[in-house]
């Protein structure tokens, strides 16, 4: 008996327990707060860079401040909603590449922005270079991804 809320706490729920329509459900409000933090961050981006669009080393800092947060903020959304996603290894690897390409994206623009004398890269070969990051990156925090929510699992 749990003293703070007066009552048996019940067990949680295992994925088997969940009835069909509300695992739809479920996957269709992922779907579109994914869909919506999308268009969301693309707009933003819009707003951000203008056009035509400056290379990475042309940005103001303001610019790239905000586009350092736009990506933050889509790697969050990314592992939340693909938490669910991360129960088993194939799942947790794609979760982890597709969470990574922002992350890298925004380290790539740092080290852009900062380049010094080089020509600048445009933002085709950045995006280029982000998937190739995530994708070495992918499998190793995949499996950390899902280890964890199997220790999470074995806690519960």
């Amino acid at each position: 008996m749990d003293p703070l809320s007066g009552g048996d706490q019940p067990e949680p729920d295992t994925p088997g327990d969940t009835p069909i329509p509300d695992q739809i459900w479920d996957g269709l409000v992922a779907w579109m707060r994914g869909t919506f933090a999308v268009v969301g961050v693309a707009l933003a981006i819009h707003a951000t860079l203008g056009y035509p669009r400056p290379y990475a080393a042309m940005l103001t800092g303001g610019q790239l401040a905000a586009l350092l947060v736009q990506a933050v903020a889509s790697t969050v959304v990314i592992v939340q909603s693909g938490h669910r996603l991360s129960r088993r290894l194939p799942w947790a690897i794609l979760v982890a590449l597709v969470a990574a390409v922002p992350a890298t994206l925004a380290i790539l623009m740092i080290l852009e922005w900062n380049g010094g004398q080089e020509a600048p890269a445009s933002w085709p070969h950045l995006f280029k270079a982000s998937v190739q990051l995530a994708v070495v990156e992918a499998l190793p925090v995949g499996y950390l991804l899902w280890r964890l929510r199997e220790w999470q699992m074995e806690k519960a």
